[in-house]
């Protein structure tokens, strides 16, 4: 909720414009506590945890708690804490509080509420500076790209990611399967995935929590692990969506059916050059029309070879990457289906990534309940 919406959300002082705005979203989080003796309603405890991960080093409880500590009475009115008429002031809440009311709050109910605050707020398409105010260069390469050519359909990005410094009791670590949109990389949906269980039988789940409104007729973007079978039918028959799903060895007999057609009878129908982190990159896209081809609906097999080399070398690597999609030719173009294959990234170089590396959420070591899922959700 901070990482996607940070400049348009809450500054990292709440008496920023749209303070209220948040109050009145988080208010639909269901407070699974106990009424009596609520102090603080959930709603100011969870804006008070995203006003203070907006400041880059609040990233843990202590850390939130210590900031709230800090404000002054302005800023404890706005984020609706409540009024002591003995004292004169606003109450603070403490780190207890906090944890205790991170710990039960649910962490889809919370993220489907940051969703819906997050998309009033979102540009359209990828900005050319960076939030900073920046004319980075990649920044400005997606944005020309998406201006000169957009894609025709909206596309979402589904992968799941390990919490490293969070355990459950049992010593299993905490993983998180989010849903990301690749426009402008607001998290749609996410869902902890059980100790005993990955992220296989959680995805339909997921998706179920996104209405039809944002997935009929988009593309979902997926890695090798979910190249099953169940997905396709669930995607096309059940919610009317589309995929684009990489193959590897983890289904090896579709994967060797893939590398088996005549890629060399079939040219290159799109050619993409770029630079960028001190290396250049060749992206070369061929496309054979298929008939379900072993997996359900598949219309089209998509081979991606990219070649690399650090500049000023001369050395280059080659990979060669497989994807199937059930849209056909006249839907998807291959330049097309070579930015959705790109920007599938977007998940972890907008999200994972500003986690990790802003947020410190690897270091993070918070793991009591809800806790370290609902920490994730804040910082989305």
């Amino acid at each position: 909720m901070v990482s996607a919406g940070r400049a348009a959300a809450v500054s990292a002082a709440p008496g920023s414009a749209t303070a209220e705005g948040l109050l009145d979203r988080l208010a639909g989080v269901t407070d699974p506590r106990d009424p009596r003796g609520v102090r603080y309603a959930l709603a100011t405890l969870l804006a008070i945890g995203v006003c203070a991960m907006s400041a880059v080093g609040h990233n843990s409880l202590t850390a939130i708690a210590e900031w709230v500590r800090r404000c002054d009475q302005r800023e404890l009115r706005r984020l609706g804490c409540p009024f002591n008429p003995f004292t004169g002031r606003y109450r603070v809440p403490d780190e207890r509080t906090l944890r205790d009311a991170y710990s039960r709050v649910d962490p889809t109910d919370l993220t489907a509420v940051g969703f819906g605050y997050l998309a009033t707020l979102a540009r359209p398409g990828p900005a050319p500076l960076t939030p900073d105010g920046v004319a980075e260069r990649e920044q400005r390469r997606a944005h020309r790209a998406v201006a000169a050519d957009p894609p025709r359909r909206r596309a979402i990005a589904v992968d799941g990611k390990c919490l490293r410094g969070a355990k459950r009791p049992d010593g299993s670590q905490v993983f998180i399967l989010s849903a990301v949109r690749h426009a402008d990389a607001v998290t749609l949906a996410a869902r902890q995935i059980g100790a005993k269980t990955n992220e296989i039988p959680e995805f339909a789940p997921l998706l179920d929590q996104i209405g039809d409104t944002d997935l009929t007729g988009s593309v979902i973007t997926v890695d090798a692990l979910h190249a099953q079978r169940a997905h396709a039918v669930y995607l096309v028959e059940q919610r009317h969506a589309h995929y684009l799903i990489t193959v590897k060895d983890n289904q090896p007999t579709l994967a060797a059916t893939l590398r088996a057609l005549p890629w060399k009878q079939v040219p290159v129908l799109h050619r993409q050059t770029g630079r960028g982190h001190g290396r250049e990159e060749i992206r070369e896209v061929q496309v054979v029309t298929v008939d379900d081809l072993l997996f359900p609906h598949a219309r089209q097999v998509v081979r991606i070879r990219r070649r690399r080399r650090q500049l000023g070398t001369k050395k280059w690597t080659t990979e060669v990457v497989y994807a199937i999609t059930d849209l056909p030719t006249h839907q998807a173009r291959p330049e097309e289906i070579a930015a959705w294959a790109r920007e599938h990234w977007t998940i972890e170089n907008s999200v994972h990534w500003i986690r990790d590396v802003t947020f410190g959420e690897d270091a993070s070591q918070i793991r009591t309940h809800h806790t370290p899922a609902v920490m994730a959700a804040l910082r989305d």
